[in-house]
């Protein structure tokens, strides 16, 4: 029996307070140092969920200024058809994609989301995004993604609507080195795109050449400039002309004089001449 209280008093005796480990009676530091009043489940998973997004916030590596793409896709209503594409290539280059991706949203909401609101591309037809795209996609690189001159004029036309101008530069490379446009389809162009080193080389061109325009070439240019072209045939076939280009033909060559004298002749008639 009295071993027996010996053992209950063994089991049931307090243990003093000083008797204890010290290692039991510390704190654990930083996420598991809780207060002494339990925290509910949902304040809990809150708190582990704040010490972990601290945690990555000051050990995460900075993020590259340029090739750390946070792209979007945005739709696009062109001509009655919807695109939904990547925005990055669109905002790299050009500003009026830039602008137009940070405008501040409508009274009914940000453009570009859905089907039902896409941002809307006035007076580019579909084969102009289709070819604008194929570029992006493609990277722009050689070889060539386009093998015709009407879709590297397709690619010149919204380049330059959209202010796209190392689009607008490669397309009008290709179009020098394809087979020639046509000296009417150059000032056309040139004209609607501002390409102002086209214009003159394809006056000359005109003046030079052994037919005169025909009526269809005539309305196509405008009374101006048909007036102009009139004039310079003349002039560059004159025999004075020819004599002059005699006399002085070094170090000028055929075209090159003639290249002064069309410019002569157009002068200020023209801008851009």
């Amino acid at each position: 029996m009295s071993a027996l209280s010996g053992s209950q008093l063994s089991f049931s005796s307090p243990v003093s307070r000083s008797s204890r480990s010290p290692v039991a009676n510390t704190r654990l530091p930083g996420l598991l140092a809780q207060p002494s009043i339990v925290a509910s489940p949902v304040e809990s998973v809150k708190s582990i969920a704040s010490f972990f997004t601290k945690l990555r916030s000051v050990s995460s590596p900075p993020r590259h200024s340029e090739f750390y793409l946070q792209d979007e896709l945005s739709v696009f209503l062109v001509d009655g058809v919807l695109f939904r594409v990547h925005r990055f290539f669109l905002q790299r280059e050009s500003d009026v994609f830039r602008t137009m991706f940070v405008c501040p949203p409508t009274q009914d909401g940000p453009e570009g989301l859905c089907d039902d609101k896409p941002i809307v591309l006035p007076e580019v037809t579909v084969a102009e995004f289709e070819g604008l795209l194929k570029f992006l996609y493609d990277g722009g690189t050689s070889p060539s993604p386009f093998s015709t001159a009407e879709e590297w004029v397709r690619l010149l036309s919204i380049a330059s609507r959209y202010g796209m101008d190392r689009i607008r530069t490669r397309a009008l490379h290709e179009l020098e080195h394809l087979p020639p446009l046509d000296p009417i389809q150059k000032i056309t162009l040139a004209r609607k795109h501002d390409v102002q080193e086209w214009l003159l080389p394809s006056y000359v061109a005109l003046c030079l050449r052994r037919q005169p325009l025909n009526v269809l070439e005539a309305v196509e240019l405008g009374l101006e400039t048909m007036v102009l072209i009139a004039m310079g045939r003349e002039v560059v076939r004159d025999p004075d002309t020819l004599k002059e280009f005699e006399d002085h033909r070094q170090p000028l060559g055929y075209e090159e004089f003639m290249t002064d004298v069309v410019a002569d002749v157009f002068g200020r008639g023209l801008s851009g001449v």
